[in-house]
């Protein structure tokens, strides 16, 4: 039987190349046109990658609690295109990019239907890709576990085995990488990975791609480890020993499991449904590889999406990849054949996803609706949040009161001071490129209390405040996040330092400040007096 040019159209991978390609680059330079307001944390990956932009060693240098991978693309676009916010977007865009093209390589490597494929890359950007717009190692983990996926499904018995090697080494790599973004869905992809390894070993009986796997991946460790273990290594990457705590627990999963679930049980039961009612039976199950692949990294994926709730304390839509997933193994029992007959068919299951995942692209649609009085009027109630001045900041929204009190601090008299010794525990780490100091070494990346930093550290600062090591000092105080930044600190500036100004942070829930303190005899050289708000906002 003759197929009809639709038909044939839809059933080819090249053809389709071509809506694959339509359907991305809208969600991938989006964000390009937008000025962006301050993003929540996105201090932690400016800080990182201004650092090895500037050649400081993680773990040498600054201690942090997993490993550096995060930081290699946004470092590297740092060294493109300058130590700007706006860099740290278009490095998104290359990571965006990089997931959909791993994501679509795998599929294709497990001989989904090509409709699905295109169909599931449509979910993966209406849930996962329209998110994420700045770079964060939530997501990052994510990315670099699918280009481990891709390497992990090109092995193929019929290809070379020179080919296959390098498949399998390139697997390795990536799983490593991943784990040294973040442990939780690096330890995960291990796992996977090493189980659909030992499931071809049982198939095919050949041990070579587990060895070679596993041999690539503790190679890569080695390499990665092995220079930092006299630099506190195993003080700061956190595998659950003190002074970290594990973040998991049998309830907590538990908890998030039959509370938290709803659609990751749907999809679950779905998928289990669909290989309990279709399949003829276990062996033909276990024989069929492609089907095997694509149920195991299906399930995986959404255990891995609760388990990682159960991980990150804020838990984002950095966890949302889910949905693909579950689409994916569920697509794989649908009639494609029956449906690929017409457009109509076709047409009615992308605007019913459109429909279903329709959060991520509303809220840019109801920006164009005209609002009520009342919105109005709320809104102008609101802090108002302006494009700052600053180089590093180009196209960055912040609150008014923000840039007001940066302003504040980039005129103080004494920043060309030579050797500037700079504390900055806020979320405005850029403005270390903007006053032209280098950020301290030897203390941690990052200073949430008991995640990047520790007692000892605590002690060490207030050690140095009290001999008044440092010429400025700038503390965030965020009421919602108890001890977020360790108060001891502020505690021990306000008895050695004096008190210059408190402004607003840049965050949307804006009852968060930020105080700045100057070493008491600068203070006195420059005649420094403090601002007048500090009346209504000298909090104990």
């Amino acid at each position: 039987m003759n197929k009809s040019p639709f038909e044939n159209f839809i059933t080819s991978p090249r053809k389709l190349l071509i809506v694959d390609f339509l359907i991305v680059v809208p969600f991938l330079v989006l964000p390009l046109f937008l000025k962006l307001p301050y993003r929540v944390n996105i201090f932690l990956t400016w800080e990182g990658a201004y650092r090895l932009y500037l050649g400081q060693t993680p773990f040498v240098d600054f201690g942090i609690p997993m490993g550096f991978g995060f930081w290699v693309i946004p470092a590297a676009f740092f060294k493109i295109f300058g130590t700007a916010f706006i860099s740290l977007v278009k490095a998104q865009v290359f990571i965006n990019f990089i997931s959909i093209i791993s994501l679509r390589g795998m599929l294709y490597n497990l001989k989904v239907k090509p409709i699905a494929i295109t169909l599931s890359i449509l979910i993966f950007c209406l849930t996962f890709v329209i998110y994420n717009f700045w770079p964060w190692y939530n997501h990052s983990v994510v990315v670099f576990e699918l280009v481990a996926f891709f390497f992990l499904t090109s092995y193929d018995v019929d290809n070379g085995k020179w080919k296959n090697i390098l498949f399998l080494v390139m697997a390795g790599f990536f799983t490593f990488f991943s784990f040294f973004t973040k442990q939780d869905v690096g330890g995960i992809c291990l796992v996977i990975c090493s189980f659909l390894l030992v499931y071809i070993f049982l198939l095919e009986k050949r041990i070579y791609p587990l060895i070679i796997y596993l041999i690539s991946f503790f190679v890569v460790a080695i390499i990665f480890t092995v220079p930092f273990i006299n630099h506190d290594f195993f003080y700061w990457f956190n595998y659950g020993q003190a002074p970290h705590s594990s973040r998991i627990s049998i309830s907590l999963l538990a908890d998030i499991l039959f509370i938290e679930s709803l659609n990751e049980k749907i999809y679950i039961l779905l998928l289990l449904g669909g290989i309990i009612l279709t399949i003829p039976s276990w062996q033909y199950y276990f024989k069929d590889k492609h089907l095997f692949f694509i149920t195991i990294l299906s399930l995986g994926l959404i255990l891995q999406s609760l388990v990682t709730r159960a991980t990150s304390p804020l838990p984002t839509n950095h966890m949302n990849y889910y949905h693909t997933f579950g689409f994916i193994g569920i697509a794989y029992f649908l009639p494609w054949e029956k449906w690929n007959r017409n457009f109509l068919s076709i047409a009615m299951i992308a605007i019913l996803l459109m429909a279903c995942y329709s959060e991520g692209y509303w809220k840019y649609v109801s920006g164009l609706i005209p609002k009520k009085q009342k919105d109005l009027v709320e809104e102008k109630a609101a802090v108002k949040w302006t494009e700052s001045s600053l180089p590093t900041m180009k196209r960055i929204l912040l609150p008014e009161p923000t840039n007001k009190g940066i302003d504040n601090v980039l005129s103080l008299p004494f920043l060309k001071k030579e050797n500037l010794k700079v504390l900055n525990m806020t979320e405005l780490t850029s403005l270390a490129q903007e006053i032209g100091y280098t950020p301290i070494t030897n203390q941690p990346l990052w200073y949430h209390l008991n995640i990047g930093i520790f007692q000892k550290q605590v002690n060490e600062i207030n050690n140095l405040v009290k001999a008044k090591y440092y010429d400025l000092v700038l503390f965030e105080d965020i009421p919602s996040l108890n001890n977020f930044y360790p108060y001891e600190i502020v505690h021990e500036l306000r008895k050695n330092y004096f008190y210059y100004d408190s402004f607003m942070a840049p965050r949307k829930l804006e009852d968060s400040h930020i105080d700045v303190f100057i070493r008491p005899d600068l203070a006195t050289q420059f005649e420094l007096k403090p601002k007048n708000n500090l009346s209504n906002l000298n909090r104990q």
